[in-house]
């Protein structure tokens, strides 16, 4: 056994190195795939405090860096194509008694593993309709939210979406999640998609809504 490694030591060394570097790359590439899932922004939208119209609509950040909320959209289906709006605002505080920008809207940073109430679902249904989005409240509707955040690693903006049934009438009305989490936004041309609609809303008067067929496939 000596005799033939001695003869065949140049092999032997050949198979160490690439055994060796073979073990080294899977590791690196172990680190990286932990590294990556550390970095990524993980976005939630979660309903709390009840499954009616008054039940809380948290968004809650869960990756390792600080967000900033930038915006929170709800669509529903409009006559040509689904319908955008933006509900980040709270406009049934505008009462010129709030001085803090947070109690008159959701905008702002949230840290890791903390959330920001945006409101009862009804206030976001209300805010919704009032920027033009057709009823939701009657029978079986669907609500689509989309988050849109800036984090200072992104050059782009991170996003997550949800979607909720409005199913019910009058004081029998329930809110129920289609999915068990939000989904995450991750596509760069979904990204790029996002922004445009944003940048769409923004450029309304008064945030009108807009209708768009690109809402579903976001």
């Amino acid at each position: 056994m000596f005799d033939w490694l001695t003869e065949n030591i140049e092999v032997v060394q050949l198979i160490a190195s690439v055994t060796t570097t073979v073990v080294w790359i899977v590791y690196l590439n172990i680190f990286l795939q932990g590294f990556i899932q550390q970095r990524r922004s993980s976005l939630l939208i979660n309903r709390g405090g009840g499954e009616d119209l008054d039940s809380r609509c948290l968004v809650s950040n869960m990756g390792a860096q600080p967000i900033y909320l930038l915006d929170v959209l709800a669509a529903t289906e409009g006559k040509t194509a689904p319908t955008l709006a933006s509900v980040v605002d709270r406009k049934e505080l505008r009462d010129g008694q709030n001085e803090r920008p947070s109690e008159v809207t959701g905008q702002g940073p949230i840290n890791c593993g903390n959330y920001v109430d945006i409101g009862s679902f009804r206030d976001v249904v209300e805010r919704a309709e009032f920027h033009g989005l057709k009823e939701v409240e009657n029978d079986s509707k669907r609500l689509k939210l989309i988050v849109v955040a800036a984090t200072n690693q992104a050059k782009h903006i991170v996003a997550a979406s949800r979607e909720f049934d409005i199913e019910g009438d009058g004081d029998a009305v329930a809110v129920r999640p289609r999915s068990v989490e939000a989904r995450q936004i991750r596509a760069r041309r979904k990204r790029k998609r996002l922004t445009k609609l944003l940048e769409e809303i923004q450029r309304k008067r008064s945030g009108e809504a807009v209708e768009s067929a690109e809402i579903d496939r976001l």
